[in-house]
């Protein structure tokens, strides 16, 4: 007897795009505590509804909540409302306290695509700065009590993230306290200062050696070491090397924490050996200040998260026998 066997190929494509299938599912969060890039994160609590589960997407409006999420700075009062689609997740509100103030995110779409880039925008309501500043390479040479509100577009893609025509404002009077180790140039004409400051990695140029000092310099950086100011406003973008530059306009007045005021001889009136030498710039000295700042966000955020994930890893050997 004599068997014989026919087979038929087909050929076999995947379909474009993956089936939706009708499934539903409810994830519960009833208050989760743990360790993510960003820090700890404490009290997620929230529930999502899932319209599908190949491939995951949820129904509109799904929120979640956090006590506090240990960042740059505390933020607490989190809340985000999302939905999550097969190619995008659509954020329609977010919300972070921070500062004795908040940060919103305006409604955006994020592609899971991750070699894809996207837009966002920050918003600023009243947030006290000094808090982002003690998180800053300037934290030892910077004290800022600033309490501002404002806008911050950036774009997030491959490279990073990028900032681009940010601008903050204050919106009540503060202080700004900076150190002269802290800045590399200053220029005092016209009755104006213009001064800069960088971050870790630069090399600090010394302007005004000790023979080359005179008074207007001196006083600039008096000026900037005691500032009360009335007004101030803040332009942030994003710099080549992934740098992050902010130039401040800012106007008050010298506030030194004892009164200063300038004693001189008639003597040294006529001879104008007084600009030899340091004199004490006067409380109340009205000073209009431009202050070009940069630091490097690439490298800061780079610190930030490997020290997240150091004090977030666990041994894993065992420890050695004594």
């Amino acid at each position: 007897m004599r068997c014989t066997e026919s087979t038929e190929l087909h050929s076999f494509s995947p379909p474009a795009a993956l089936p939706i299938f009708d499934s539903h599912a409810r994830l519960a969060v009833p208050g989760l505590d743990f360790k993510g890039p960003a820090g700890a994160v404490q009290g997620l609590s929230g529930q999502i509804d899932f319209t599908s589960l190949v491939p995951l997407q949820t129904a509109p409006g799904q929120t979640l909540t956090a006590d506090v999420v240990q960042a740059l700075a505390p933020l607490t009062g989190s809340q985000v409302t999302f939905q999550l689609m097969p190619d995008e997740l659509t954020l329609s509100e977010g919300t972070f306290e921070v500062g004795g103030g908040a940060i919103r995110i305006a409604p955006m779409s994020i592609p899971l695509d991750q070699t894809k880039s996207w837009r966002g925008e920050l918003l600023i309501e009243a947030v006290q700065l000094s808090e982002f500043v003690e998180a800053t390479p300037f934290a030892d040479r910077v004290d800022l009590d600033a309490v501002v509100s404002g806008r911050l577009p950036f774009v997030i893609g491959p490279d990073g993230i990028t900032f681009i025509q940010g601008k903050l404002t204050a919106i009540a009077p503060g202080r700004l306290s900076i150190r002269r180790e802290a800045l590399t140039q200053v220029d005092a004409t016209g009755g104006a200062a213009t001064a800069s400051a960088e971050g870790l990695g630069d090399q600090v140029v010394p302007v005004a050696q000790a023979d080359q000092a005179n008074a207007a310099v001196d006083f600039a950086y008096q000026a900037m070491e005691h500032l009360a100011f009335d007004l101030l406003d803040a332009e942030v973008n994003s710099l080549p090397g992934g740098r992050l530059g902010v130039l401040f306009k800012i106007r008050g007045e010298h506030s030194p924490p004892q009164r200063q005021e300038i004693r001189l001889t008639l003597g040294e009136l006529i001879s104008r050996s007084f600009l030899n030498k340091e004199l004490p710039l006067p409380s109340g000295t009205k000073v209009d200040l431009t202050l070009d700042t940069s630091l490097n966000l690439n490298e800061l955020l780079a610190d930030y998260a490997a020290a997240q994930a150091v004090d977030g890893s666990g041994a894993v050997q065992p420890p050695a026998p004594q």
